[in-house]
């Protein structure tokens, strides 16, 4: 059975779209769903939990190095207005904005955690 965070890698190389959540166009949160096994959108970001099994995976960090040791690959991470998956090596696997694709990024520690600082986290559930 694949992990939520092996069906998203389905959808790398699809445009960003507002709303979408196929293979035709996808935004953040229509990833999730999608992932999820979702046949319609029942989750955004300002939502709260996630569709599907998951636990919150939260563990008190007081600095971006102490948070990076605690994440797994697939882990989900949500903040206010984004989710993506944890990819490993400080990557991230999302849907990021319009004029892009579902893909990798590399911006983990530089851009998300220092600009938006920590996210909720979510662990799939086996």
């Amino acid at each position: 059975m694949k992990t939520y965070y092996e069906k998203a890698l389905e959808y790398e190389g699809v445009p960003y779209k507002l709303g979408g959540m196929d293979k035709n166009g996808a935004d953040c949160s229509g990833l999730v769903n999608a992932a999820t096994g979702q046949t319609e959108r029942v989750w955004h970001t300002g939502a709260g939990r996630p569709p599907g099994n998951w636990k919150k995976a939260c563990v008190p960090c007081t600095s971006i190095s102490d948070f990076m040791t605690m994440l797994e690959v697939g882990d989900l991470l949500l903040w206010h207005g984004h989710c993506a998956f944890y990819a490993g090596g400080e990557r991230l696997f999302h849907a990021r904005k319009p004029g892009t694709k579902v893909g990798f990024t590399g911006d983990l520690k530089t851009y998300w955690l220092r600009e938006m600082w920590f996210p909720v986290v979510y662990r799939q559930i086996f």
